[in-house]
Order: structure tokens, then C-alpha cells, then sequence
């Protein structure tokens, strides 16, 4: 049985205890930064040099958080279930591999794939399932804009919001997503449906890399308190809007 249910007189300071898989990454410094403001307490750091899983010495910890890169998901998937504790996995871009590590994992220990975690894209994609079956005769088109750095094309979240049009229409797929890398722009997407003479737009923008860190923290504490084995998505953790399966 996983020991994935919360003790929290296992914690001193009564906060979610983290180990956090690429904590000296550009998101993972965020999250270390401004974790106590969610409750969490990050106890425990695996960066992409360390020569073992996890320092020895470690405290407990209550859930992995995984903002690496493609070649931390399969340590952090073998950390969460050497502890068996739940696994938050933030890395976009995976390959085959390990997305069948990920799917390995999920009849052992809670799995939240979440490639963005910004309320703003959950709520976007919740939009995206209502309407699609509205617009199925407007033309649609989907742009995506994130830095010069970032090596995913399309991003994770446009492919995501590509599955999410799909569901009602089968004539949009990766190759109709725009996609532009420029300066250090954080992240933005947008939707666009266009039929005789009016247009509908959706569009989000990430003004600041923070708004992923947060949204790494709430998942994590929505992780944190009892989840079964299985896999989630971002969209779970918004309560009462409908989830949605990844």
C-alpha cells in the first residue's frame, strides 16, 4: 500500500515536506524561494550532476516535484517510488520512454503530468472542450510564443490545447500550431476561431515565471493529501470545474 496519506506530525514545522528534482533550474529556484508561502518546506534537492538519487541523510518527504529536464524524469520516477509518495512531473517535451515510465508509476503511486501549470492555460483548456463541439464549422488556428531558449516546437501546452480541439474535430493537429521562440518572452498562446465575419479569440499570457512556480505549489499540495495511485492533470486540482484527462 502506497504511503501516499499526509502524516503531519511527521513535520516539525507542520508544512508539506518536497524533494524537488532540478531545484537549481531556472522554475526550480522559484519554487525553492517562495515555497513556505504555500505551506511546503523543501527538505530534500536532486540536481542533474549528483552521483546519487538523494543525499544521504534526507528527511521525509511527502511528495517529488520534478522541474528538470528529460533526463531527470526518470531518476525522479524512481525516487517517488522508492518512497512511495506521489510525483509531481512538470518536464514538457517527453519522449517515449518516459512517458511509459510515467504510466509504469501510476498503478503505484499518485502521477500529476503537468507541463504547465498555470490556472490561467487549466482554465483555457477547460474553455477549449465546452466550445469545441460549437465551433466545428469556423476555421481555427493556434500560435504559440515562448524564449529563444526553449526547445520544444510546438510546446507542450499547445499540443495540449491541440488534444483538447481534437476531442470535437479531427481537422487540427501539431502541424497547424504557429510557433515562435524569441528574446525571453515566458510563454504565450493563443486560439483563434474565424468564421464569415466575426472572430473569437482566446489568448493567455504569462507575465512572469512565477505563475508556474505557484501553480507547481498548489499541485504539490493537492497532491500531498491522499491521492490514490493514478494520473492527474492540472485541471484536477481546480475543484468543482471538470477535470481533464492528459
Amino acid at each position: 500500500m502506497t504511503k501516499n496519506v499526509l502524516d503531519r506530525s511527521q513535520s516539525d514545522s507542520g508544512r508539506i515536506r518536497l524533494c524537488v528534482v532540478g531545484g537549481q533550474g531556472r522554475l526550480g529556484k522559484i519554487v525553492m524561494r517562495i515555497a513556505i508561502e504555500h505551506g511546503c518546506e523543501v527538505v530534500a534537492t536532486v540536481n542533474r550532476h549528483d552521483s546519487m538519487p538523494l543525499p544521504e541523510g534526507h528527511e521525509p518527504f511527502d511528495v517529488v516535484v520534478d522541474v528538470s529536464s528529460l533526463e531527470g524524469v526518470h531518476r525522479s520516477v524512481a525516487i517517488a517510488k522508492a518512497h512511495e509518495v506521489p510525483l509531481l512531473e512538470c518536464v514538457t517535451g517527453l519522449d517515449e520512454t518516459a512517458k511509459t515510465a510515467l504510466r509504469a508509476a501510476e498503478s503505484d503511486i499518485p502521477v500529476l503530468h503537468a507541463p504547465n501549470t498555470s490556472m490561467g492555460v487549466a482554465i483555457l483548456r477547460v474553455a477549449l472542450r465546452s466550445i469545441g463541439s460549437l465551433t466545428d464549422s469556423w476555421a481555427v488556428t493556434i500560435s504559440e510564443t515562448h524564449h529563444e531558449k526553449k526547445i520544444d516546437r510546438p510546446s507542450g501546452t499547445a499540443r495540449r490545447l491541440v488534444d483538447d480541439l481534437r476531442m470535437s474535430r479531427g481537422d487540427i493537429g501539431d502541424e497547424d500550431v504557429v510557433s515562435r521562440r524569441v528574446g525571453k518572452v515566458v510563454g504565450e498562446h493563443e486560439v483563434t476561431f474565424v468564421r464569415d465575419d466575426e472572430i473569437i479569440k482566446f489568448k493567455h499570457q504569462a507575465l512572469d515565471r512565477g505563475v508556474f512556480a505557484h501553480g507547481v505549489l498548489r499541485a504539490a499540495v493537492w497532491l500531498a493529501k491522499g491521492r490514490p495511485p493514478g494520473r492527474y492533470s492540472i485541471e484536477d486540482t481546480l475543484g468543482d470545474l471538470p477535470a481533464i484527462t492528459d
